[in-house]
């Protein structure tokens, strides 16, 4: 992993000050020494070097239990000859000058104590009496890592109930963007169906209506996401118990591997075991093939070089749906079957990567099922408001205690469903939004309050800082449920620019709507 972590500060046993970028070294510190870990914000650094970085080296003073911190050789040198200090190793490293998104970290002493200080704090330690001693280099104050929802269907394998109604009610066969097409006008006479004074010309993308089993269809999606500085995506990953039991739905993401610019961004897998069916094929995981998916999952990913992992560098799966797991049902998991799932994929990481994982579920995790944090996907409000949604989503996190990958919803409105995966309600407005989720005031300038509040409950945050800078986008391209923040032909690269502005993403130059 090369994306910055979290520079932790704790407070030893005899009330000293200890730095480190590596979680375990602090749960070790906490667990072995008795130190105290510190929800202080001190700002973002990198583990290993980088272009245009140079290193932070730690001393322990051999008077008494606390540190200090130095990026000069010269002066390390001159403090371990003296005796006063003993080596501490190296910290990280820093960038020498301001890069984009970097501000200047301090070192800061009084007569006692040193401490490390970012350049807004600076100003309110020289009133407490402390002095600079001198700048450390130059760290990210804030870094949001970012990815989006992949849902890879998009390919004649994807969808096959919704490419059989498409035929039968549009008349197009092997069309996998049926409905889509007819609400936007996209090449076929305008079908809004009920709706028909509304603008739906958003609902085709950029680069045009898509084949995802095409790797240079990936190449376009990792170019517009990374030029905005999205650092992942999280693909929806499916199981078919059929004939022994296989994945299934799940080119998109073999199209991403494959794609020449695949290193641009991480990838995670996201397992959906759903208790309903796709067409006539079910998503469910019996027991019985429990580890040969779990296998899978670690074999054919967990092991690749870009796979997303925590800030404790521990690889990520984010569940998004249990209830398919064993015998669960469509409103409660089987809790023995799903904790055999988890504990497969952490003894399969064990046997194959030698490391532990971090695994989450969507909402809050139930008791004794082997999660150990939560992760949201897409969310609508019953009341039908997107701003009444954007009021309470920091409500929304506090009840959801813990580790915690937050999430940011775009838009839902799943209208274009109609008739090809929604029955027809007919022309009764109340029959209709009994049907159909929709939101009635989604606008660009909404979701970038929603992105504020994220941004603003991230920075509040004293929870574990394992994931606690990760936000997760609904969705890439969610284009049936009309969560995406894929660039569409209407607006252009409108919802990437608002998550490049309101999260201060810096990586990438800038999203390029048809790369």
């Amino acid at each position: 992993m090369t994306d910055p972590v979290p520079l932790l500060e704790l407070r030893t046993a005899q009330s000293g000050w200890f730095w480190t970028a590596s979680q375990a070294e602090a749960a070790s510190a906490v667990g072995q020494y008795g130190f105290t870990q510190l929800s202080t914000k001190l700002g973002f650094m990198r583990r290993q070097a980088f272009p245009g970085s140079h290193p932070l080296f730690r001393l322990r003073s051999t008077a008494k239990s606390t540190y200090l911190l130095t990026a000069s050789e010269a002066e390390r040198q001159s403090l371990l000859s003296s005796g006063a200090f003993v080596e501490g190793g190296i910290l990280g490293y820093v960038a020498a000058s301001q890069q984009p998104g970097t501000e200047v970290l301090y070192r800061m002493a009084n007569n006692s104590e040193w401490r490390v200080v970012p350049a807004s704090q600076q100003a309110a330690f020289t009133a407490m009496g402390y002095r600079t001693d001198g700048p450390l280099g130059y760290v990210w104050p804030v870094y949001h890592r970012t990815g989006a929802i992949y849902f890879g269907v998009f390919d004649a394998a994807g969808n096959p109930g919704q490419i059989a109604n498409t035929a039968v009610v549009y008349g197009r066969t092997n069309d996998w963007w049926g409905g889509l097409r007819d609400f936007a006008g996209a090449g076929v006479q305008r079908n809004a169906w009920y709706w028909g004074n509304e603008d739906f010309t958003d609902r085709q993308p950029a680069i045009g209506y898509y084949d995802d089993s095409q790797p240079e269809t990936l190449r376009k999606h990792i170019a517009q996401a990374s030029g905005a500085g999205l650092r992942f995506f999280g693909f929806y990953w499916y199981w078919n118990p059929a004939n022994g039991g296989a994945e299934t739905l799940v080119q998109g993401l073999k199209s991403f591997l494959q794609a020449s610019n695949r290193a641009n961004m991480d990838f995670s897998v996201m397992p959906c075991i759903h208790r309903w069916t796709d067409s006539d094929n079910s998503l469910a995981l019996p027991t019985g093939q429990i580890t040969k998916a779990a296998n899978l999952i670690v074999d054919n990913y967990l092991t690749q070089p870009n796979y997303l992992r925590a800030n404790d560098g521990r690889p990520i799966i984010n569940v998004c749906d249990a209830r398919g797991i064993g015998n669960g049902t469509s409103t409660q998991i089987d809790i023995a079957a799903t904790r055999q799932f988890t504990e497969a994929l952490r003894a399969r990481a064990r046997a194959v990567l030698g490391e532990e994982i971090l695994i989450t579920f969507l909402d809050v995790p139930p008791a004794n099922a082997g999660f150990e944090g939560t992760q949201c996907l897409g969310q609508y409000d019953t009341s039908r408001s997107y701003q009444t949604y954007v009021n309470n989503q920091r409500t929304f996190f506090q009840n959801r205690p813990g580790v915690l990958v937050r999430c940011a919803t775009s838009d839902f409105d799943e209208r274009p469903r109609i008739a090809i995966e929604i029955p027809d309600p007919g022309p009764d407005l109340t029959a209709q939004r009994q049907a159909f989720r929709w939101y009635d005031d989604a606008t660009v300038t909404r979701f970038k309050q929603l992105l504020a509040n994220v941004r603003t409950d991230i920075a509040q945050s004293s929870r574990p800082s394992t994931v606690d800078n990760f936000v997760l986008l609904y969705a890439w391209n969610e284009w049936h449920e009309g969560g995406y923040v894929e660039p569409n032909m209407r607006d252009g690269c409108a919802y990437l620019n608002a998550v490049r502005e309101q999260l201060s993403l810096t990586t990438g130059t800038g999203c390029v709507a048809n790369p």
